[in-house]
């Protein structure tokens, strides 16, 4: 692949016992430093949700404009969200990133925890299902 793809986007996160859906349409790259994916999805509500997804040396890096979270299986990491009253301090433990892409279609699989002060908060397993935009299926 080469340049940026255009791709549908079909993000499934299971956070504890919700799953949520969300359906859109992104750009695919790739450079020296990784796999860049940048997506705009809405679920069955309405409810959009836009990402940068930055895959890279066996980590990856979340970025949503709110906030950004690293996830690395060989270490925690930290992020801090804006919150009502104040900042929240996360601790992100990373489980499992796995890409399986041929092109610019197939799976990106993200496994991790996030805890504040010790306590988990929640366990997210997000899946986003790429295929090519002229691929409908």
């Amino acid at each position: 692949m080469s340049g940026t793809e255009s791709v549908r986007v079909t993000v499934t996160s299971v956070i504890g016992d919700d799953t949520l859906v969300f359906s859109g349409s992104g750009a695919l790259s790739r450079d020296s430093r990784g796999t860049h994916l940048r997506y705009t999805a809405r679920d069955d509500a309405g409810n959009e949700v836009t990402s940068a997804l930055h895959l890279g040396m066996g980590r990856a890096m979340v970025d949503n404009g709110a906030y950004r979270l690293l996830l690395d299986p060989s270490r925690p990491t930290s992020a801090r969200i804006a919150a009502e009253g104040g900042a929240l301090e996360l601790t992100i433990t990373t489980h499992h990133i796995h890409a399986d892409l041929i092109g610019c279609e197939g799976t990106i699989s993200l496994h991790y925890t996030l805890s504040t002060m010790g306590h988990e908060l929640q366990e997210m397993q997000v899946t986003l299902a790429l295929r090519p935009m002229e691929q409908e299926r």
